[in-house]
């Protein structure tokens, strides 16, 4: 009888601790293994929206915290690159959306009105969520300035909601460094 209850009972829970503990370990390696890779294409990504967004800019420095001064307690915003050759400044803010953050890329010139707008709706329910990140909406604020007011999208509301709080925070924190 005892060694029925051993392979009744404690086998199959050895069996499975073995099985975690194996799978676990193998999970943690592939994640040693992609993680640097995942890190340098988002770099990459956010490289080349920031280029796409000032277009003719030869190269952009990030702004340390004590740089972006009050910008840096603005909701939302993630990172503030000034352009090198004196063009302008790129802002990187984020907000919540339908289905996750929406991510918003805002080029702005020395005046602070916006030259380029990108924004990442990939968390947003395709073909509705996510027609706030095409160029026939996110285009209705290029030459904005000050704050933006441009219509949300009908059936996407959290989504163009978040593509404007993310706008007019880039435009609030580029009041505060300038």
């Amino acid at each position: 009888m005892k060694n029925s209850a051993f392979n009744d009972l404690i086998k199959p829970i050895i069996v499975l601790v073995c099985i975690c503990l194996v799978v676990s370990f193998l999970l943690a390696y592939v994640n040693g293994i992609t993680a640097p890779i995942i890190e340098d294409n988002a770099r990459i990504k956010e490289a080349e929206t920031i280029a796409a967004v000032m277009e003719g800019s030869t190269g952009f420095e990030l702004l340390s915290e004590e740089e972006m001064g009050g910008a840096a307690g603005i909701g939302g915003i993630q990172k503030i690159y000034r352009e090198t050759s004196g063009m302008g400044y790129v802002i990187i803010a984020a907000n919540k959306g339908y289905g996750g953050l929406v991510t918003v890329t805002v080029g702005l010139d020395n005046s602070g009105k916006v030259i380029g707008l990108s924004a990442d709706v990939g968390t947003e329910t395709s073909g509705v969520g996510s027609k706030a990140g095409l160029p026939n909406y996110t285009d209705k604020y290029l030459g904005a300035s000050g704050e933006a007011n441009v219509d949300k999208i009908s059936g996407a509301t959290f989504s163009s909601t978040a593509v404007r709080n993310g706008v007019n925070q880039a435009l609030q924190a580029f009041n505060e460094i300038n």
